[in-house]
């Protein structure tokens, strides 16, 4: 039997069925204009306490001709623009029919989605004395209640991205503290995301909730004990342990449920890959 009160569930599955019933809506190609480019440029030439740096070397690439890089345009109506800096590769993988899903879910539309395709992946420090930084976990960000722009420069793990971001717009439990506030949405998001690529069904849930939960306590046990992440002070406890903690707190994951604490396998993405294989 699953570890979690249905109490908890049943909204997240009820949404996603509804969501799915609704009619699909299909993403249209754009030409780029100059105040696409503007603001590709505008937005990756700013300071931040969260990107290395990858906004930026995107747009280099693509002002080059360098590594393939290209821009393209696509909007869903009524949704948002997306503009894409990345290789046709990238481009043919993105999950459209999960994006349109996931805007229909939140609802309420977002101006631009700028998205740095950067192939960079979340990677640990190259020491186990350092600490894990914005630049080692970050992915993109938004603006609380803000429903002008969302930004995502990691290629990988950028559907969980969007929908944490546009949580954020939504003013997802925006009165928390900036941690909690954060390890709140990650753990909300990750039980958002596998209720609608369940498309609302009980039994897809609880077997993708269970591949999810066991990538978490490995996870968890790793950063704990190898990286010392241990409390609110450690940047990373907001997205990795404080999730954990949400998640026991509000029963989707068991208090005593067993930790492998010498899984050195475990990445710092945030989602299990298996789910990338429902993501279409």
């Amino acid at each position: 039997m699953p570890g979690y009160p249905a109490l908890w569930k049943t909204p997240f599955l009820d949404l996603a069925h509804t969501v799915w019933s609704m009619p699909e809506e299909f993403w249209i190609d754009d030409s780029p204009r100059l105040s696409d480019t503007e603001l590709l440029k505008k937005e990756a030439g700013g300071e931040s306490n969260f990107d290395p740096g990858l906004r930026s070397q995107m747009v280099d690439r693509w002002s080059s001709g360098t590594e393939g890089v290209t821009m393209k345009v696509k909007v869903l109506p009524g949704r948002t623009r997306l503009l894409f800096l990345g290789t046709d590769e990238q481009w043919s993988k993105i999950p459209w029919k999960t994006w349109s899903r996931i805007f229909q879910a939140i609802g309420h539309p977002v101006e631009h989605f700028l998205f740095y395709a950067h192939p960079l992946v979340r990677e640990y420090p190259s020491e186990q004395h350092q600490s894990i930084e914005a630049a080692n976990i970050n992915a993109g960000y938004s603006y609380i209640c803000q429903q002008n722009i969302v930004v995502v420069y990691r290629f990988e793990e950028a559907t969980r991205v969007l929908l944490h971001e546009l949580l954020h717009t939504a003013c997802f439990d925006s009165e928390l503290a900036v941690e909690d506030l954060e390890a709140n949405t990650e753990a909300w998001t990750e039980v958002f995301l596998c209720a609608l690529l369940s498309k609302g069904r009980p039994r897809i849930f609880d077997t993708l909730w269970k591949q999810q939960t066991d990538w978490i306590l490995r996870q968890t046990a790793h950063l704990q004990d190898a990286w010392n992440v241990k409390t609110k002070d450690d940047y990373a406890w907001r997205y990795t342990i404080g999730r954990h903690e949400v998640l026991v707190a509000k029963g989707f994951i068991l208090k005593n449920a067993r930790m492998t604490t010498q899984d050195t396998t475990v990445g710092l993405r945030f989602t299990t890959p298996v789910l990338d294989l429902y993501i279409h």
